[in-house]
């Protein structure tokens, strides 16, 4: 029961409680008055007759009684029965209605006292009298209550009004009372629970000014003033902390920026100086390695841009797999030393394994636990990536020195470091935190003078709705390939050229392609396989959604991981193909 129902119970139930109490009281003090009154004035008649009763001799005393009593029955309507009773109690005459029925003897009351008392639901008056030869006698009356009870009755019904009238004045009167005084509990109550769902403590509760307290000595306004205080000095103390743990997380992310670029700029550094005399290779490594300074840099950027905001989290992507760990592989691979070795194996000639990943993250990871085997002594590490049900897992193995047992349980602490000089103790740290955002594990196995291994293993998805894992088609049936990469474009010709397809057309230049092949009047037939970035005036997707060409529409590109590009094929229907899959994506000629 709310606090609010149990102050208005209270009040209206106290109030209750006093006006029937009051009510009960003034019931039983007016009856108990009114039915002495009654009483009283029956004795004080009686007596009266009696004592005129006293002043008659003889025959005449007969008479004249006979003739009060006739009339004080027909006068009185709640006189019943009047009887005289000689001194041996002997019966000397009555009147009596005709509607009484008597319920006891007269001759029972002569025992009592002269007075009032009741019986069976009838007062009896007792009186004495005694003639002038100084005789005693008795007259027992009897008297209806019938009037006595209208008046109780009355009474009684005119108090049950004014219980009922005091207790609806009592239900208005405790709303009001109820209202009132917890009006400012109310406020403060909802003040504090919007608080503490919104933490915002810059909210205060209206009260009094201190002067107006001063004179009214309203406790609640002072509670309200305290708590008001209370808010300031919380939101002083949750700015200050606020700007603290602002601090510390910059500080953090910039520890862990300069820890993790400094791999992918070792391997920029050593792929340029090999650019002149092999370009290609070099100049793949090096694009993955920009790529990767350009993520930890926007990681940087998002947490100090902007020092009242939370640090920037890196999207999730769903992408492939082996592509990011062969990248991080070869970035490694032309930094090596003589008597160093660094192998990849299980990866399949075409990449199979997708999974939702922050990509520069995971792709810092595996640099991370690369770095560290080779910086603490190995000469060898290979990388096996493999399955397990349904996950992907990826064992990097090294014939290190190995971890001892006493720091074992402390290796993935942040700032934890050993063996190392000038190690920060982020690169495990990062590792396990980026694996475990994925929903996988990092697990580490090792023997002292043997070598360590590290095992992670991440969720798998199911192959995306859009992805194409070949393209079937008749050797003269219309086929468009339009890349400005050179490289893929040659990839693709030398596919069709191997398959004979007579009628395959190559652009290196989108508006070339618009220029010439007019999108509205494409056969039914025609397939079209083009690029996403274009040099020109259209991109890739916005191609596919003027030419309609749903499953007949193929779009290869570098950013398939991106969620945009997702989302925009899937809504026109059409077919995507990763860029790592060119090498190996299968062109089929129809057989019938």
């Amino acid at each position: 029961m709310s606090f609010s129902k149990k102050i208005f119970l209270a009040i209206f139930g106290t109030a209750v409680f006093s006006a029937l109490t009051v009510c009960l009281v003034l019931n039983t003090a007016l009856s108990g008055h009114r039915i002495t009154e009654f009483e009283e004035s029956y004795i004080d008649h009686m007596n009266l007759l009696a004592q005129t009763l006293e002043n008659l001799e003889g025959s005449q005393a007969r008479m004249v009684l006979n003739n009060l009593l006739e009339d004080m029955i027909h006068h009185d309507v709640d006189n019943l029965n009047v009887e005289l009773f000689g001194p041996d109690n002997e019966n000397m005459g009555k009147v009596t209605r005709p509607e009484f029925q008597p319920t006891f003897d007269s001759v029972e009351m002569l025992s009592k006292e002269d007075g009032a008392y009741w019986k069976d639901g009838r007062m009896v008056v007792l009186t004495s009298l005694q003639d002038k030869g100084g005789k005693e006698y008795r007259m027992v009356s009897t008297i209806s209550a019938a009037t006595i009870e209208k008046e109780l009755n009355r009474i009684k019904y005119t108090l049950l009004g004014t219980a009922a009238a005091l207790i609806l004045f009592s239900l208005w009167l405790s709303r009001v009372l109820t209202t009132t005084l917890l009006r400012k509990v109310n406020a403060i109550y909802s003040l504090l629970a919007e608080i503490t769902q919104t933490q915002d403590y810059s909210k205060r509760v209206n009260v009094a000014d201190e002067e107006s307290d001063r004179r009214s000595r309203d406790e609640l306004d002072g509670l309200g003033r305290n708590l008001n205080h209370m808010l300031q000095t919380l939101q002083a103390s949750q700015s200050r902390l606020l700007e603290a743990e602002r601090d510390k997380a910059r500080s953090q992310v910039a520890a862990q920026v300069a820890h993790d670029i400094r791999s992918p700029l070792m391997s920029m550094n050593m792929a340029l100086s090999q650019i002149e005399n092999a370009p290609m290779e070099p100049l793949a490594i090096l694009k993955s390695a920009v790529a990767r300074v350009a993520g930890i840099v926007q990681k940087l950027s998002a947490s100090i841009a902007k020092p009242d905001q939370e640090t920037g989290v890196e999207a999730p992507k769903l992408t492939l797999v082996e592509p990011l760990i062969a990248t991080v592989v070869n970035e490694h691979s032309v930094r090596l030393k003589p008597d160093q070795q660094l192998t990849l194996s299980g990866v399949s000639p075409l990449p199979e394994i997708w999974s939702v990943l922050q990509i520069n993250e995971l792709q810092s990871a595996i640099s991370n636990l690369i770095n560290n085997a080779f910086e603490a002594g190995a000469t060898k590490v290979d990388l096996v990536l493999g399955a397990e049900g349904k996950k992907w897992t990826l064992q990097i193995r090294d014939n290190g020195k190995g971890i001892p047992a006493t720091i074992l349980d402390k290796i993935f602490e942040r700032s934890f470091t050993s063996g190392k000089t000038g190690g920060s103790g982020l690169g495990l740290f990062q590792a396990k935190t980026a694996i475990e955002w994925t929903g996988g594990t990092l697990d580490v196995a090792t023997v002292e003078g043997e070598g360590t291994v590290f095992t992670l293993k991440v969720p798998k998805e199911k192959n995306p709705a859009w992805l194409a894992p070949s393209i079937e088609l008749a050797t003269d049936q219309k086929i468009f390939f339009v890349d400005d990469d050179l490289n893929v474009l040659s990839a693709w010709q030398a596919k069709a050229g191997a398959l004979g397809l007579t009628a395959a057309a190559f652009y290196s230049s989108v508006d070339k392609f618009i220029a010439e092949v007019p999108l509205a009047s494409l056969s039914e037939s025609a397939l079209l396989i083009i690029d996403q970035n274009l040099n020109g005036s259209k991109t890739g997707l916005e191609i596919l959604e003027q030419a309609a060409l749903a499953k007949r529409a193929y779009l290869c590109t570098s950013e398939f991981d991106e969620k945009w590009v997702q989302d925009r094929v899937r809504k026109l229907n059409v077919h995507l193909i990763p860029k790592p899959w060119i090498s190996q994506f299968e062109l089929k000629v129809r057989t019938s």
